[in-house]
């Protein structure tokens, strides 16, 4: 399948292909076909008062019938394409039609042109000038190629996509985040063990504790024994006093 994204300069478009443009034709023929069942009445009409001018060959075999059948309908792709660049049918389809350098309007004479003489060109040989659009580069067919026109996307259309949760990721193993524990503060006595405030929670030598986990009173040290002493704090430094 051809690609039909072209970028041009900054500029993308997407040229429409012929699929999405024969059903944008198959709609605008059936708008055509019940707007002329009103201009086919107002002709009835005019025949039953008695004129045959309506039936009159004008051209060929072609009759005033169906000339001015046919010009209500190329007035109506005329005048729709070249004022606003799309038809009923194209812009349901979001389409539109556009210069092939991407200048802003169409000119009058190649809108004319286009929908006259092009689609005349194209319905020979059994619509080959419409099949071009489906093999084509940029999706021509031969009334394009002629008029040096293109069938493009009109707005491109913002695709949200689906939301999708985030995927669990599973913690990688190891020793995670904890408090930092302190070191215990002072220096220990003699056979002291640090508790969980950081102090030292056995007493050296058979000295006491309090409530708050502090020393309440020094330890039984012979006369030629050091000390221990407590400080403001409550926690027991070790001097080096000798006891007389």
């Amino acid at each position: 399948m051809q690609n039909n994204f072209v970028n041009r300069g900054r500029q993308e478009i997407e040229y429409a292909g012929f699929w999405v443009r024969l059903a944008a034709y198959c709609i605008d023929s059936a708008i055509v076909w019940a707007g002329l069942l009103f201009v086919k009445l107002a002709m009835g009409i005019f025949s039953v008062s008695g004129v045959g001018i309506l039936e009159a060959h004008l051209l060929f075999r072609y009759s005033a019938r169906d000339i001015i059948l046919y010009v209500f309908e190329v007035l109506y792709f005329i005048l729709l394409t070249y004022g606003t660049g799309t038809t009923p049918g194209k812009r349901l389809l979001n389409l539109r039609v556009v210069n092939a350098d991407l200048s802003p309007g169409l000119s009058l004479v190649d809108v004319v042109y286009r929908e006259t003489v092009g689609r005349f060109l194209c319905g020979l040989s059994v619509g080959i000038g419409y099949i071009m659009a489906g093999v084509d580069r940029e999706k021509r067919g031969l009334h394009d190629m002629i008029c040096d026109t293109r069938v493009v996307y009109a707005k491109k259309i913002k695709v949200v996509p689906k939301y999708e949760p985030p995927r669990y990721v599973p913690p990688v193993p190891g020793p995670g985040p904890g408090p930092v524990p302190m070191p215990p503060y002072g220096r220990p006595p003699q056979g002291g063990a640090p508790g969980p405030e950081g102090r030292y929670a056995v007493p050296p030598q058979g000295g006491a504790l309090d409530s708050d986990g502090r020393y309440a009173g020094p330890p039984q040290a012979g006369p030629q024994e050091k000390a221990g002493m407590q400080d403001q704090s409550g926690v027991w430094e070790d001097k080096s006093e000798l006891k007389d």
